[in-house]
């Protein structure tokens, strides 16, 4: 439902209750995405700044295998999203001499002056997600979430590949 370019959440529980709980985040996440996206259209970049952020907390070098493990990316998307970056001058791929199969990842310094204005987009949006939210909601939400997320790390599940394109904007008109 759209009013004046808001888009309003339906009741779930009511409509659909057995609504599997991967596809509330999933709806989410769209939804959440979308006002980053929306925050940083300004940049010459979109999506994926997660790379971006694990990259520049990396305590060693970067590898990209190391951040297609930590964020679930299989490994062919995970070269189809570093090579945007290359090509895009933010990222820069060094072959380990000791392993010319493992790549190291680096900002470059054009990544390195956006850092900033990614951090305050997050931080915003953030802060907009959680609005209305007392600090212990706050705390326990996340408490929740890597509750969920340990849960399903025990889970037997099979391994399931998403095709990270290209976002579309989708202008509604209502």
């Amino acid at each position: 439902m759209h009013y004046k370019n808001r888009i309003f959440m339906p009741d779930l529980n009511n409509l659909f209750p057995e609504l599997p709980v991967g596809r509330r985040f999933a709806i989410l996440t769209k939804m959440y995405f979308g006002a980053l996206t929306k925050r940083l259209e300004h940049l010459e970049i979109e999506r994926h700044y997660s790379i971006l952020l694990l990259i520049e907390k990396s305590p060693d070098k970067c590898t990209q295998q190391y951040i297609s493990n930590m964020l679930k990316i299989d490994k062919a998307s995970m070269v189809r999203i570093i090579d945007y970056f290359v090509k895009k001058k933010y990222l820069k791929r060094t072959v380990n001499p000791n392993d010319r199969r493992e790549h190291w990842m680096e900002l470059t310094g054009k990544a390195l002056k956006i850092m900033p204005e990614i951090h305050k987009g997050i931080s915003d949006i953030n802060k907009y997600v959680v609005a209305g939210l007392s600090a212990k909601e706050v705390k326990n939400f996340h408490s929740t979430i890597d509750k969920v997320f340990e849960n399903l790390s025990k889970a037997p599940s099979d391994r399931i590949i998403v095709n990270y394109k290209k976002a579309k904007v989708q202008n509604d008109k209502t």
